[in-house]
């Protein structure tokens, strides 16, 4: 079990948050937060307080927070960013069609404004902000003092935290690694490319000044191509690209079992995601497991008894081309994370509709179309 014993597993955002919380207060010398989505919200301002408790007491912040998020921070919910607070005109296009096209998305919308935490933050001399650069980056990460990693799903908002405002509880993982040795790794991976972690990697999108490393596609479909039994997928958006559609099939044609899980209605992309499904399950002659959840499972698992993978990487074009992303990879074989995520799925899948034939599954063809532009 080499790698695995600082590791802990959380199977959402109600139990991350409070580790993450607990680590942060604990900080002693530096912080680096990096998030795609940080709402005005309760969790968001939550998290806030403790970021600026730490830097009062001296540490270190450094908050990078893509612009890129911005769109879908105003676009949903009650359409408050912590740290986003000016919009361009471009934007503002962007927020109004994505808010006409999901219009279940947003409710209680609220003036943004800047708010005294927010200020306080903006002119804190031991906070350092990177709020305004579109960098593409939909990886979510944490670093406490050099020695304490989280990463995975989970943005900072409410509806990781629980439940959206309509009511839907929200599906995710996060994983903690403590370890000097495991963050050095961390960051020689996102800087050179350079795998140096023992039974574990992590796999990255990823521009940096020297190099481009865009290397999701590629571990995924090899996870894929290399099982030999079992195969669980948990996916919040799922693109029906081709070679995973390949891939897949022929993971069911050589006698392995597939289970796909997907929200059934997903906040962004729904109907994209319903004709993947739809195509997976008419290529296999009804081979794969098909599972539509109640929740809104903002997950991106994909597991083998070989290898299990999880973290920011969604099965789409604009994740493997065009985003950068993060997702953990751990040997399946005496991983002790292993039975907390079987569990975690298995009971997921219990609670969620098995799907019996394509013919179930409808989707609107235009807005599907439409979404193969976006994602």
């Amino acid at each position: 079990m080499q790698g695995y014993e600082n590791m802990t597993l959380f199977v959402d955002g109600k139990r991350a948050f409070p580790a993450i919380l607990s680590a942060i207060t604990a900080a002693k010398k530096s912080l680096l937060i990096n998030m795609f989505i940080w709402r005005d919200d309760a969790i968001g301002n939550r998290v806030a307080e403790v970021v600026l408790s730490a830097a009062d007491r001296g540490v270190k912040v450094c908050l990078s927070i893509d612009r890129y998020g911005l769109v879908l921070e105003k676009a949903e919910e009650a359409g408050r960013s912590f740290f986003h607070k000016e919009t361009t005109l471009v934007e503002k296009i962007k927020i109004s069609a994505l808010m006409l096209l999901y219009p279940q998305n947003h409710r209680g919308r609220k003036k943004d404004e800047q708010t005294a935490l927010y200020k306080r933050i903006l002119l804190h001399p031991n906070i350092t902000l990177e709020t305004d650069v579109f960098k593409a980056d939909h990886s979510k990460f944490y670093v406490i003092d050099g020695e304490t990693l989280f990463l995975g799903g989970v943005n900072i908002e409410d509806k990781e935290n629980g439940r959206d405002l309509s009511g839907r509880e929200y599906g995710d993982y996060m994983v903690k690694i403590d370890g000097r040795e495991a963050v050095d790794a961390f960051f020689r991976k996102l800087k050179t490319g350079e795998d140096t972690a023992q039974g574990y990697a992590f796999g990255v999108n990823t521009k940096p000044p020297n190099h481009r490393l865009f290397e999701m596609e590629e571990r995924y479909l090899s996870l894929i191509r290399e099982a030999e039994r079992e195969l669980y997928i948990t996916m919040a958006y799922f693109s029906p690209l081709p070679q995973f559609l390949r891939a897949i099939a022929d993971a069911c044609a050589r006698g392995v079992k597939v289970s796909l899980l997907m929200p059934d209605m997903a906040n962004f992309q729904n109907d994209t995601n319903r004709k993947a499904a739809r195509r997976l399950m008419k290529k296999t002659k009804g081979a794969i497991e098909l599972y539509f959840s109640p929740r809104m499972l903002h997950t991106k698992l994909v597991m083998s008894e070989k290898t299990i993978s999880f973290g920011s990487t969604n099965i789409t074009k604009k994740a493997f081309h065009q985003l950068s992303e993060l997702n953990l990879f751990l040997e399946n074989r005496d991983c002790p994370l292993r039975e907390a995520l079987l569990a975690n799925e298995t009971a997921l899948r219990r609670e969620a509709k098995r799907i019996s034939s394509y013919k179930d599954i409808r989707y609107r063809r235009l807005l599907a179309a439409l979404e193969g532009f976006l994602v």
